[in-house]
């Protein structure tokens, strides 16, 4: 009997979540297959923000700043000091990324997102397209030259934030520029840290 009361809890089911035995890289792998459910399941699971990152996030950053060092094999100039360097500057343009896109969004978002912008799942939401991003360079590195992949991943990132905005349940008449604030502060927050770092670094 009190296993069924307990089962029928509302308390106890807010707190159960579908992903607790599945791993943040499988739902991440099938949001890039399936944006619209990959979404839907990610909101659904319930991860909290440092499991996620530390679970996805930071290992795919990671990931692509040590992707950074093919270079060496592809450019016979490149130096171990300068590669270093970048590689450093790819991790922290995402990692700061984050943490800058979320004091912007506090800012520039209109007043509900930013609000859904602050919750467990706006958290995921900008890591998990950082991540996409962060996956995209890692293939570039490895395929350096690979031409119209170059132009068509970024927009098919693009693609994936626009369809994650429906899930943090923003007003009707708030939708339409939060999916633009946020494309472009998830796009260009970490090209400009980037490019930033790279004039602060020292000539190797």
């Amino acid at each position: 009997m009190s296993e069924a009361v307990s089962k029928n809890n509302p308390l106890n089911s807010s707190v159960k979540t579908d992903g607790g035995n599945v791993h943040p890289f499988w739902r991440f792998l099938y949001l890039l297959v399936a944006p619209q459910s990959g979404w839907k399941r990610l909101k659904n699971a319930r991860y909290s923000t440092e499991y996620y990152a530390r679970s996805l996030f930071y290992p795919l950053l990671a990931l692509m700043a040590a992707c950074r060092f093919a270079l060496l094999i592809y450019n016979v100039d490149a130096t171990i000091i300068t590669v270093l360097q970048q590689a450093i500057g790819l991790f922290v343009a995402g990692f700061a990324g984050y943490y800058a896109i979320l004091i912007l969004a506090r800012t520039f978002l209109p007043h509900e997102a930013r609000v859904k912008i602050e919750t467990r799942f706006g958290k995921v939401y900008i890591m998990t397209c950082l991540s996409a991003l962060a996956l995209c360079m890692t293939v570039f590195e490895l395929i350096p030259g690979i031409g119209l992949v170059f132009v068509a991943a970024p927009i098919y990132v693009a693609y994936l934030m626009v369809k994650g905005v429906k899930y943090l349940r923003v007003p009707a008449e708030e939708e339409n520029p939060t999916i633009i604030l946020l494309t472009l502060l998830l796009l260009g927050t970490p090209i400009a840290i980037y490019a930033l770092l790279e004039m602060m670094m020292p000539a190797a």
